[in-house]
C-alpha cells in the first residue's frame, strides 16, 4: 500500500481527498493536517510515502515557504495550485498539479479521480525507486501498491550451468501458488519440472487436471521409470515418494518410492531433494514454496552446498511461511524471491528467452 498524508487549509479538499483515497485498494489514508507546522510534525511521526497538499497551505505561512519546501522536501509530494496560476518552482520531490474542482466532484467523478490518483502515485513511487536504484531497468508494482525490486544478474558460475531439472517442494497454499508459478513459467520451458506437493490421497489427479487446464502447460502424474521431458511438469503421486536414478549415457529416470514416510510425510520433499543431491548434484535448481513445517529444508541446504541453485519463496507472497523460512534460516537459499519473480529467475538460469 502507498501511505498517503493530506495537508490542506481547506476542509472540503481534505474531505474529498479522503473519500478518493478510501476508494482505492492501493492507497492508504494516514491522516490529515490543516496547517504547515502540523503537516511537518505529522510527517516526522507517520513517515508517509506521499504527501498531498496545496499552495494555499504554504502561502498562509509566508511567501517563501513553498520555495523552501520545494528545495528541502524529503518525502515525495503532490502540491495542487489554482487553475490558471503559473508555477515556477522545480523540484525532484514535489510534483505540481492543477487543482481539480473538488467541491463539484460527483460520486462518479470521485471514482474516476481515485483511479487517476492511484496511477499518479504509483508512477511517483516507481520514479522514486528508480532514482534510488539507478541500475534497475524495471520495477514490479504489486496489487497492494508495493514495489518488488528487479532481479539481480545471474550469479557468476551459474550463467553457463547445464541444469538438468527444476525440483519444487510445496505444501499449504500449494494449489494457488503452483497455478501462478506455472502460468509464469509458460510453455516450452527448457527443463523438466518435478513437484512434490503434500496432498490428500486421490486428489492428485484432480489437481493435475485443473493446473493443466488453467496454466496451459503439460502436467502429468509421475510414473515409475519415466524419463522427464523438457517443458513438462511431473507431480509426485499421493502417498508415494519421487526419487531419481541415473542410467549410463546420462539417462535419468523418475523412480517411485514406497519407503516409510519422512516426518509423517509421503510424498516428502526431503526424499526428492535427497535423491536429487545424489543423481543431479549441482546440476539442478531447487525451489521451496509456501508450506507449513520444515520438509526439505535440510536437504535444500545440502543441494546448495553441492553447488545447486536454490530458491525460497519470500514471506510476503507465502500463504504459510514455514518451509521456505526454515530452509532460508538454515542457510539453504541462494536467493529469496516473491512468487511472481521465481519463473523469471528460472528462465534466466537456463540462459534461454521465454517464447
Amino acid at each position: 500500500m502507498i501511505r498517503v498524508f493530506v495537508a490542506s487549509s481547506s476542509a472540503v479538499i481534505r474531505s474529498v481527498l479522503k473519500e478518493i483515497i478510501f476508494k482505492s485498494k492501493k492507497l492508504e489514508w494516514l491522516g490529515e493536517a490543516a496547517g504547515y507546522d502540523s503537516m511537518k510534525s505529522e510527517e516526522a511521526r507517520l513517515k508517509p510515502d506521499i504527501i498531498i497538499s496545496d499552495t494555499m497551505l504554504f502561502n498562509s505561512v509566508r511567501n517563501s515557504t513553498l520555495s523552501e519546501y520545494s528545495h528541502s522536501a524529503t518525502t515525495p509530494s503532490i502540491v495542487y495550485y489554482p487553475a490558471g496560476e503559473n508555477i515556477y518552482y522545480f523540484s525532484k520531490k514535489v510534483h505540481f498539479q492543477e487543482m481539480p474542482e473538488f467541491i463539484n466532484f460527483s460520486e462518479q467523478k470521485i471514482n474516476e479521480y481515485s483511479s487517476y490518483l492511484e496511477q499518479l502515485l504509483l508512477d511517483i513511487k516507481s520514479s522514486e525507486f528508480l532514482d534510488k536504484h539507478s541500475t534497475a531497468n524495471y520495477v514490479y508494482i504489486q496489487e497492494d501498491g508495493s514495489i518488488t525490486q528487479p532481479l539481480k544478474e545471474v550469479p557468476e558460475g551459474f550463467s553457463d550451468r547445464k541444469f538438468k531439472a527444476v525440483l519444487v517442494g510445496v505444501s499449504t497454499g500449494g494449489p494457488g501458488a503452483l497455478l501462478e508459478f506455472l502460468k509464469g513459467i509458460g510453455r516450452n520451458f527448457p527443463l523438466p519440472i518435478i513437484i512434490t506437493q503434500h496432498i490428500d490421497s486421490f486428489f492428485d489427479k484432480n489437481l493435475i487436471s485443473w493446473l493443466e487446464a488453467e496454466a496451459s502447460v503439460p502436467v502429468h502424474l509421475a510414473e515409475n521409470n519415466l524419463k522427464p521431458q523438457p517443458g513438462h511438469v511431473y507431480f509426485a503421486p499421493s502417498d508415494v515418494h519421487v526419487t531419481f536414478f541415473e542410467y549410463p549415457d546420462d539417462d535419468i529416470r523418475i523412480v517411485l518410492n514406497h519407503d516409510e514416510p519422512v516426518n509423517f510425510l509421503r510424498p516428502a520433499v526431503a526424499k526428492m531433494f535427497e535423491s536429487a543431491a545424489k543423481v543431479f548434484g549441482k546440476n539442478c535448481i531447487a525451489v521451496v514454496l509456501t508450506g507449513m513445517g520444515a520438509d526439505g529444508a535440510k536437504e535444500c541446504l545440502q543441494l546448495k552446498q553441492l553447488g545447486a541453485y536454490t530458491i525460497t519463496q519470500d514471506k510476503e507472497s507465502s500463504v504459510i511461511y514455514g518451509m521456505p523460512k526454515v530452509a532460508y534460516e538454515m542457510g539453504g537459499s541462494c536467493e529469496v524471491l516473491p512468487l511472481k519473480q521465481i519463473p523469471e529467475r528460472l528462465w534466466s538460469l537456463t540462459g534461454k528467452e521465454r517464447k
